[in-house]
């Protein structure tokens, strides 16, 4: 929610390009200091202890206590650690420096009041499916009709993140009488693409078939997040419907279909191809998170098996577009101008949106693309309250 002048602007992209890939070095040595159970125990631990009200420094606590480690492994973990302090230290220093008296106040402000705001969900950690991160969250809306909802779906790149939704949206939504879900699912270190795209839409076909308990209008379903969440978000938008009436399990016989999507810093495809081609002479195809969620060296995007091929096609958005879908409201932090000089900013570009915006133009589909709107600014609620409220009430 900080204006930054086009001088600090262009700091902070500096900066980006100087720690991110350090930082992104740090968490690979961290994880791989885990083994696959260790990691969801210490996810498991981390989420209880943040839902029981503890601080970041308790919840930390209590999800290292959660793992048994051996010598080796705390050693290890230690020396991470180490450097990782040093380096956000660095970065904090960095980053103070850039701001003037009056914007440290208002960060200090709004930290208060995002605090403040913490509502507890009417059901907290409902299962949803099999896995142990098929969970969510549910903020019943007090009304005499059955309401509508929106799906809060978190970002990550697929391989970090946890159910969670902005706390203005959240307080705006149950003000005017729309429920609010925020899911969970299963992350890309322990089972690659669709298994993202599936888990999201079970979720969809299990608040339908929770609808009557929950007061709910199953007609009347939208979906919000931010990056990865974005892109669910769409591709659930997008795709035809996944219902199986015929399936012995009578949540899959439920409807995947949205009304409407309303996210942030999203992609339309996931197709290391596409990206190449709409961001040529950068390397924003061959992002991380990309590669580890399809499981293949992106160094050979020419080269791989026609499965592969496939499945970017499948997990895409864009590639579901059809003149029966839904509208959608698409908000970036960068302009449209903004240069991309990492990987981690071509993956957030609005240029993402603006081909998307081409294409349901074309199909007579409300699309509305908003840039400059950085991540805490209260412009985001006041973007989508709006179309929110068009499309569900």
């Amino acid at each position: 929610g900080i204006e930054f002048s086009d001088d600090q602007e262009a700091r902070v992209a500096e900066l980006r390009e100087k720690y991110v890939p350090q930082l992104t070095e740090i968490q690979r040595k961290r994880n791989a200091i885990y083994t696959a159970e260790q990691r969801r125990a210490r996810r498991a631990a981390l989420q209880a202890a943040r839902d029981a009200g503890k601080d970041l420094r308790e919840a930390f606590q209590a999800a290292n206590a959660a793992v048994q480690l051996t010598d080796e492994q705390q050693q290890q973990l230690a020396a991470v650690q180490k450097e990782q302090s040093e380096l956000s230290s660095a970065i904090q220093t960095e980053v103070r420096k850039l701001l003037t008296e009056e914007q440290q106040a208002q960060l200090r402000r709004q930290g208060n009041r995002n605090g403040a705001r913490r509502i507890a969900p009417t059901h907290a950690d409902v299962k949803y499916g099999p896995y142990d991160r098929n969970v969510m969250d549910v903020w019943l809306a007090e009304a005499n009709q059955p309401t509508p909802v929106l799906v809060s779906i978190h970002g990550g790149g697929f391989r970090s993140g946890n159910k969670s939704v902005d706390p203005g949206l959240l307080r705006e939504c149950l003000d005017s009488g729309i429920s609010v879900v925020a899911i969970t699912y299963r992350l890309s270190d322990e089972a690659i693409a669709p298994a993202q795209f599936l888990d999201s839409a079970r979720a969809i076909q299990f608040i339908r078939s929770n609808a009557g308990e929950w007061n709910l209008d199953p007609s009347r379903i939208a979906a919000t997040g931010g990056s990865a969440g974005a892109g669910l978000s769409l591709w659930l938008g997008f795709h035809d419907d996944l219902a199986d009436p015929d399936n012995d399990d009578p949540v899959l016989r439920q409807s995947t279909r949205l009304t409407c999507m309303a996210v942030y810093n999203g992609q339309t495809s996931y197709d290391p191809r596409f990206i190449r081609d709409l961001f040529p002479g950068t390397d924003t195809y061959k992002h991380t998170a990309l590669a580890q969620l399809y499981d293949v060296d992106l160094g050979k995007l020419d080269n791989l098996p026609a499965e592969k091929y496939r499945l970017f096609e499948e997990v895409s958005p864009l590639t579901h577009l059809s003149r029966d879908d839904p509208p959608a409201l698409l908000i970036y932090a960068s302009q449209m101008d903004t240069r991309i000089t990492n990987p981690g900013i071509g993956i957030h570009h609005p240029r993402f949106g603006e081909v998307l915006q081409e294409k349901m133009d074309d199909l007579g589909i409300e699309c509305r693309v908003e840039t400059g709107v950085g991540r805490g600014d209260e412009r985001f609620v006041q973007l989508v309250m709006p179309f929110l409220k068009e499309h569900l009430q």
